[in-house]
C-alpha cells in the first residue's frame, strides 16, 4: 500500500521523528541506538517520507513480556522506528481533530479524587476492563475516528499499519502515546452514553469511577457499563470490580501509603525518613491495581508505569543530590525488604507489596550513594520482585559510577547472575543492559562470555541488548555481531548495528545497509 504524497505532506514527520529518537519508558532499556541519532531528525524523517511514499512500512512488532507484580506479564510490542514515527505522525495528525479529553489526560491522581468532588456521591463503584489494549477492535476503532475527524485518507493508512504490526484486526502497542489516545478515543463512547444516561462517570483510559447515590443505582450503573463495554467487544475484570461506601473509598485512595508510612513508623519511628523516600524520579502513576487482593487503591512505585511517553533524559539526573537523611531512609527500606526476605511464607501478600514498592524506590537512591549492600541480593529481588528488573538495572548503573571497589563487587555478582536459570527474557535484557554500563577490564570475567552467548543464539530482543552492552564494552567479537545483524528482526537490527559500530566502527561501515546505518556510523565517528 503505498501512501499519497499528498497525505505525507501533511504530516510533520520530522517531529515525530524527533520524539520516537528520544522517547523511552521505563519497562524497557533505552535504545541508544535512537538516541544517537537525535540530532538527525530531520534527514531520517525525510528518509523515511520516501519510504512510506513507496509502501514500506509496517514490519510485525515483536513482542516482549514484561513482568509486573503478582499479576502476569504485560505484552510490550517493540516497533522499528520507521513504524514508530508513522505511528505517531498519523495519531498527531488526527489528534487535531478528536476531542481535548481523548487527547489530553486528566492525571492519574486526579481521576481518582474526581468522585470526591461531587455534592452528593454516597457510593463509588470501581472497575477496568480485561486486557484492553489488546482487544481494542480495529474497524470499531476506525468507525470512531472517522465519525470524529472525517479523515478516511489518514484513517486507513494507520488502520493497514496496526493491521501490518500488530498482525491482526485487534490489538494497540502498549505503552505509547498513540496508543494511549487512540484506546481513549475507542473507550469513549461508553463514558458518553453513560453520561446521557444520567450517571455520574469519570474515565481514565479503561478505568472507570462512578458515583453513585444508593447501592441500587450503583449495581445499575456497574450493569449499564458492563453492557456498553460489551457493545465495543469488551468485557469487565470482575475481579477489580468493586462498590465503596463514599468513606471506605477515600480510606482506600490512602491505604497503600498509609500502611507503606506505618511500615516505617513502627521500624524507625521516624515519618521525616519516609517522606524523603517518597522523593524519587520514579513516577508515582500507575494504571493498574496495586493489591487486588486487599481491594487497596492506592500507588505502588514497583507497579509504576504511564501509558504516557516520557522524554529520555537530557539531563545528567545523577547530577542530583542525595542528602544524608534520604540515604538512611533508602537504606531502611532495604532492610525492611530483607527481613522480609528472612521469613518465608510468613509474610501477607498485602506486606510484600509495601515492602516491593519501598524498596522500588530505594535502589536508585542506593546506587547514587554507593551504597553496595543491596549486590548480594540482586539475585533475590528479581526472584522474588520480577517487576523491580527496571530498578535493580538502575542500582547496578548508578552503583558502578561510584568507584572501583564497588564495579568489582558488581562484576563479582553478575558472573553467578547470569548462569541463574529462572529470569525471564525480559529481566535479561535487563541484566544485559546493567552488565554493559560497568567499566570493562582486561580480566575475563563470565559476565562477558554470557552476553556473547546472547548474541550468537538469544532470541532477537536479549540477542540486540547484549551486542549494544558488548560493544559499550568493546568485548565484542566482530564476525558473530555481523552474523547477528541478519539473524534478528528488523526492530532490533539497529541496535545490533549500534552495538557493532562502537565496537568497530569500520566493520559498521561495511556491513551498512542504507542511509540510516550509513547516519549512525556518522554521527559515531569522532
Amino acid at each position: 500500500m503505498e501512501i499519497d504524497l499528498q497525505l505525507l505532506n501533511g504530516l510533520d514527520l520530522t517531529g515525530a521523528a524527533d520524539l520516537e529518537l528520544r522517547m523511552s519508558n521505563r519497562r524497557m532499556p533505552r535504545r541508544p541506538d535512537r538516541l544517537a541519532l537525535a540530532s538527525r531528525a530531520e534527514d531520517i524523517g525525510k528518509l523515511l517520507r520516501n519510504r512510506y511514499a513507496k509502501g514500506q512500512f509496517g514490519q510485525p512488532a515483536d513482542l516482549v513480556f514484561a513482568d509486573k507484580n503478582r499479576s502476569g506479564r504485560r505484552p510490550m510490542s517493540e516497533m522499528t522506528l520507521q513504524d514508530k514515527v508513522l505511528y505517531r505522525a498519523l495519531v498527531d495528525h488526527l489528534a487535531k481533530s478528536l476531542p481535548s479529553n481523548v487527547v489530553t489526560r486528566q492525571g492519574n491522581r486526579e481521576f481518582k479524587a474526581a468522585p470526591l468532588q461531587i455534592s452528593n456521591a454516597q457510593y463509588v463503584s470501581v472497575t477496568d476492563v480485561s486486557s484492553y489494549y489488546e482487544y481494542i477492535d480495529h474497524e470499531r476503532l476506525a468507525d470512531e475516528l472517522e465519525a470524529q475527524t472525517g479523515d478516511a485518507p489518514v484513517i486507513t493508512v494507520l488502520m493497514e499499519l496496526l493491521f501490518r504490526v500488530m498482525g491482526r484486526r485487534i490489538g494497540l502497542p502498549q505503552i505509547h502515546k498513540s496508543s494511549d489516545i487512540l484506546g481513549d478515543t475507542y473507550i469513549d463512547p461508553v463514558r458518553r452514553r453513560m453520561r446521557r444516561a444520567g450517571y455520574q462517570v469519570t474515565t481514565y483510559s479503561d478505568d472507570f469511577r462512578i458515583v453513585s447515590s444508593s447501592l441500587a443505582d450503583a449495581r445499575d450503573a456497574l450493569e449499564t457499563c458492563a453492557r456498553e463495554v460489551r457493545t465495543l467487544g469488551l468485557t469487565l475484570n470482575e475481579s477489580k470490580t468493586f462498590t465503596y461506601s463514599i468513606v471506605s473509598y477515600v480510606f482506600a485512595l490512602q491505604a497503600f501509603a498509609d500502611a507503606e508510612r506505618e511500615l516505617f513508623r513502627k521500624s524507625d519511628g521516624n515519618d521525616d525518613l519516609f517522606t524523603l523516600l517518597l522523593e524519587t524520579d520514579y513516577p508515582d502513576e500507575s494504571d493498574e491495581s496495586t493489591d487486588s487482593d486487599s481491594q487497596t487503591l492506592g500507588l505502588s512505585a514497583a507497579d509504576a508505569v504511564s501509558e504516557q511517553d516520557a522524554l529520555d533524559a537530557t539531563v545528567d539526573d545523577t547530577a542530583i543530590k542525595i542528602g544524608p537523611a534520604r540515604a538512611a531512609a533508602a537504606e531502611r527500606a532495604l532492610e525492611l525488604w530483607v527481613a522480609e526476605l528472612s521469613h518465608p511464607g510468613m509474610t501477607s501478600r498485602r506486606k510484600s507489596a509495601i515492602t516491593e514498592s519501598l524498596v522500588a524506590r530505594a535502589l536508585p537512591i542506593l546506587g547514587r550513594t554507593g551504597n553496595d549492600s543491596a549486590v548480594e541480593h540482586l539475585s533475590a529481588l528479581l526472584r522474588k520482585d520480577p517487576a523491580l528488573a527496571p530498578q535493580v538495572s538502575d542500582y547496578v548503573v548508578e552503583l558502578a559510577k561510584t568507584g572501583q571497589r564497588a564495579r568489582m563487587k558488581l562484576r563479582k555478582a553478575l558472573d553467578q547472575l547470569v548462569d541463574e536459570p529462572s529470569f525471564s527474557l525480559w529481566q535479561k535484557m535487563w541484566i544485559a543492559h546493567a552488565a554493559g554500563s560497568i567499566r570493562a577490564t582486561q580480566t575475563p570475567h563470565r559476565y562477558y562470555q554470557w552476553l556473547n552467548e546472547c548474541v550468537i543464539g538469544a532470541e532477537p530482543p536479549l540477542a540486540a541488548t547484549a551486542a549494544a552492552a558488548l560493544g559499550r564494552l568493546k568485548r565484542g567479537d566482530v564476525d558473530v555481531m555481523r552474523q547477528a545483524l541478519d539473524r534478528v528482526s528488523p526492530a532490533w537490527r539497529p541496535l545490533v548495528y549500534w552495538g557493532l559500530a562502537r565496537q568497530d566502527l569500520a566493520a559498521a561501515a561495511d556491513s551498512a545497509n542504507d542511509r540510516f546505518e550509513q547516519i549512525l556510523v556518522e554521527e559515531l565517528t569522532p
